[in-house]
């Protein structure tokens, strides 16, 4: 045996997941390759193509023996290979995208990451609206004092590969924000690692011991010698190749040496819009399913049969006694109700005293609004309000008149809306004279403390605390110049006032209202001792505590608070998510809380507001015994939950600093901004949607109209049955 042929064998890799009627890799340049033996059930290897005849995944063995076409030296190769059903695989496609523009959601912040897209007959079909799926992290953690945006970084010529413990790795050129090389590209891939494609663990930098430059770089588990093969091409167009024990440990990295590893070569992916490289590799249709769920489309494919109504001869009859809800069924499984309009003339022709059955027909409910719902109102908030009896909804937001929040030309104000649906609050209410806007706050007013607020009026949120209906958010003060300045600002609280038997006042009434005073820590110092600045704040509860949560230093601090003393925290704050991803960059904000089947969902916003603003989430237990002021407590999304794409038809850009709510009839609702330019103007306008939920518990924030409910779902049907009165007999 000669060296040569030793390095040639090493070159003929089988990756340890093939699908059946998968090729042979090709043989190394200057050898010759054969199979001699398969043992496996079912799996065959005929003119270079491996084949499974049965329809489970089989684990087989394959002999290769590579042969030195100078020498005739043979290498003999076994290797243990999962081979998998050709009906029951389908094939992954991991890439990168050149990027094109904010406007099309392909900046290079979207673009210089991993996407993925799902074969078929028709050709790939990305994932996600084909927006990344896999970030890297900051080159270093986030700074205790804020981001940095030197640590920001993306990738490029991603490579997804199977792992020996059955995961799944990534290799990749990092690169600094913007795709530039950032310096590891001499010497260095980006490792990571995921068991379900659904979510990611970056290892780290993996150094592969050359200085010439790492490009395409690519791996494969070589069952045969138990080790990975990493390989790449250098600066000067060399191919190379070394290997690892263990991809998580460098000590067990092996000699470099040239040469190509067919096994890892990629794919063309004609139809992927601005595709710029990346590979294939087969997965079982069940791990194809679960990501088509988390990133593909979910619509309504059912509605069940309402159940028939039965009422006495006689009897009186609403549309109360008729079903209330219709279950719907959803093409992930998942489910879901909507509230029913029942036709009240052929429920009034439902003759009760004639006994019989009679049908009724109905209306899904599906309220379509206004969009977008108001006009330069960013950092919406929608809140049910039930005080003294009555049902009523509120909303707040920030004034945004051409994208200046701080000092608007119509002057700073803190406006907000009242009605008794949520249509009302809209501003096509306004505009036909069905509400008004009020101001609660107007620079000028004064603070508790007599200090004159100036401008912003920043994230206005409502919540109940202590049964005090309660006005989070941020007012500015005049700066050095004179002129409000935002980083005077300071989170702060105000709470409407009640009569003396404890009913609430009339929360349109400005007089009826506190003075605005700043949430401090627990010493009294203020929450933001390096910029001052603190905002975004939110209030929710979670077995039995309070905490606040909000945006400062750039990131998402915690603390607890004391309801009956809101104005100052119960207990250090803690930052518990700070920006790390390409896609929030340098800033993380707008915190809210959703409590749903044990478990916290935690929306957060991320990038500067404009078009690439996005809109994050991070999950964490509703359970007693969770600390939530720990940062693992905290399970944070790799990319957005929302992000800028098309809906209905029409493009969406910048949307984010989203809030739970929910409308007349108990749906979720999802009240965010995003960036138009409706009415000639540039601000933020607000939006409102229903959210679904995926049957992998993920919220759902951008549910197109036909997938909420399908046209053919929309009319429903109930049967009447009149029951006769019984008849009596005497004896």
């Amino acid at each position: 045996m000669t060296v040569s042929a030793d390095r040639l064998a090493e070159q003929f890799v089988l990756p340890p997941v093939i699908a059946s009627g998968s090729a042979l890799p090709d043989a190394p340049a200057g050898a010759a390759v054969a199979v001699t033996a398969v043992t496996g059930d079912g799996v065959s290897v005929e003119d270079g193509i491996i084949r499974l005849a049965g329809l489970a995944a089989v684990t087989a063995q394959i002999d290769v023996a590579v042969t030195e076409v100078v020498s005739g030296a043979n290498i003999m190769r076994r290797f243990a290979v999962t081979v998998l059903p050709a009906a029951a695989s389908v094939d992954l496609l991991a890439y990168s995208r050149t990027p094109t523009s904010q406007t099309e959601a392909n900046n290079a912040d979207v673009a210089l990451s991993m996407h993925l897209a799902l074969g078929g007959a028709d050709g790939w079909a990305p994932l996600n609206e084909n927006y990344g799926i896999f970030f890297p992290k900051t080159s270093e953690p986030v700074p205790a004092n804020g981001p940095d945006e030197s640590l920001i970084r993306s990738l490029r010529d991603p490579h997804l590969f199977a792992l020996a413990d059955g995961g799944y790795g990534i290799v990749a050129t990092r690169v600094a924000r913007g795709g530039a090389s950032d310096g590891t590209q001499a010497s260095s891939v980006l490792f990571a690692r995921t068991d379900d494609l659904l979510s990611y663990t970056e290892v780290g930098m993996l150094d592969l011991g050359v200085a010439d430059g790492v490009n395409d770089p690519a791996s494969v588990w070589d069952s045969a010698a138990q080790r990975y093969v990493v390989s790449w091409t250098s600066d000067s167009g060399v191919t190379n190749y070394t290997t690892f024990a263990d991809l998580a440990d460098e000590s067990t990295r092996g000699d470099v040496r040239r040469g190509t590893i067919a096994a890892a070569a990629g794919p063309s992916a004609d139809g992927v819009a601005d595709y710029a490289t990346g590979n294939a590799l087969p997965i079982p249709a069940e791990t194809a399913e679960k990501l088509q769920v988390r990133f593909g489309p979910i619509v309504n494919t059912s509605a069940k049969v309402l159940d028939r109504v039965t009422v006495a001869q006689d009897a009186a009859i609403s549309a109360s006694d008729l079903p209330e809800r219709v279950e719907l069924g959803y093409s992930d499984g998942s489910e879901a109700t909507r509230a029913i309009a029942w036709n009240a003339e052929e429920l009034a022709a439902v003759d009760t005293a004639v006994p019989g059955e009679y049908t009724v027909t109905g209306t899904v409910k599906q309220p379509e609004y206004p969009t977008p719902f108001a006009d330069e109102r960013a950092d919406p908030s929608v809140f049910r309000y039930e005080a003294n009896g009555r049902v009523r909804f509120l909303m707040i937001a920030t004034e945004d008149l051409n994208l200046n929040p701080v000092d608007p030309a119509n002057g700073p104000h803190m406006p907000i809306r009242i009605a008794d649906t949520i249509d009302d609050l809209s501003d096509d209410a306004i505009a036909a004279g069905r509400n008004v806007e009020i101001d609660l706050l107007r620079a000028g007013d004064e603070d508790a403390a007599g200090n004159v607020m100036t401008g912003c009026f920043w994230a206005p949120e409502f919540h109940v605390i202590d049964g005090k209906l309660s006005i989070l958010f941020m007012p500015c003060y005049d700066g050095d110049n004179g002129r409000p300045d935002m980083w005077t600002g300071r989170a702060s609280i105000i709470q409407l006032l009640q009569d003396a038997e404890g009913n609430d006042l009339d929360p349109a009434v400005p007089a009826n209202w506190s003075r605005a005073e700043p949430v401090v820590r627990a010493d009294g110092s203020i929450l933001n001792p390096v910029q001052q600045i603190s905002l975004d704040m939110t209030f929710f509860q979670d077995s039995g505590t309070s905490y606040y949560a909000w945006q400062m230093l750039g990131a998402i601090y915690l603390a607890e608070v004391d309801p009956a003393n809101p104005t100052r925290l119960a207990t250090e704050p803690v930052r518990i998510l700070a920006p790390e991803y390409a896609w929030d960059n340098t800033i993380a904000e707008g915190p809210n809380v959703l409590e749903r089947d044990g478990t916290l969902y935690l929306l957060y916003s991320g990038s500067t507001v404009g078009d690439t603003y996005t809109t994050g989430l991070a999950m964490a237990a509703a359970d007693a015994g969770a600390d939530l002021a720990d940062p693992a407590s905290w399970t944070k999304l790799n990319h957005p939950v929302q992000k800028s794409g098309m809906f209905n038809g029409e493009w969406q850009l910048g949307t984010g600093h989203g809030m739970w709510s929910s409308d007349e009839d108990g749906n979720l609702l999802y009240v965010f901004h995003a960036r138009t330019d409706h009415n000639g103007l540039t601000g933020r306008d607000m939006f409102v949607r229903r959210v679904h939920f995926s049957a992998d518990g993920m919220p759902v924030l951008d549910q197109e109209s036909a997938e909420e409910v399908a046209p053919e779902n929309r009319a429903v049907t109930v049967t009447v049955t009149v029951a006769p009165k019984p008849a009596f007999s005497s004896s």
